[in-house]
């Protein structure tokens, strides 16, 4: 089983959707396209679902008229915890000098924090606390 190619922000959608559940692939693209406000192609998600079906990451039912619904297997499950892992890994070392602490609690604050006498609050709870 190889791993699939992930180079384009569409299949991680594809997994991220297949993620929530079975879906046909016309329902893949209006998701994506409500998501990203672009349509992908059919040649940007059919191939992908093949990969993925060749691969053992998906399993395919035919339901009535033809239709394909696409399923995760376990080993897609898997795949797709990875991703997000590392996506998160990636997404946190891109923002750890961003992140500053409650000058109360000491919770990380990475936006949106309550600032008075010059210090950082992640609440006003918390700078009244002081």
């Amino acid at each position: 089983m190889s791993e699939p190619n992930l180079n384009h922000t569409y299949r991680m959608y594809t997994l991220l959707l297949l993620k929530t559940g079975s879906r046909h692939g016309y329902d893949i693209i209006d998701k994506i396209e409500e998501m990203t406000g672009d349509e992908p192609s059919t040649s940007h998600i059919y191939p992908f679902l093949s990969e993925l079906e060749e691969n053992g990451y998906v399993s395919v039912e035919k339901g009535t008229r033809g239709k394909k619904t696409y399923s995760l297997t376990d080993e897609g499950k898997t795949l797709v915890s990875e991703q997000l892992d590392s996506f998160g890994e990636m997404l946190y070392a891109a923002i750890q000098d961003k992140v500053r602490e409650c000058a109360h609690c000491d919770c990380q604050i990475y936006d949106n924090g309550y600032e008075k006498d010059g210090e950082l609050y992640c609440c006003k709870h918390c700078a009244s606390a002081e």
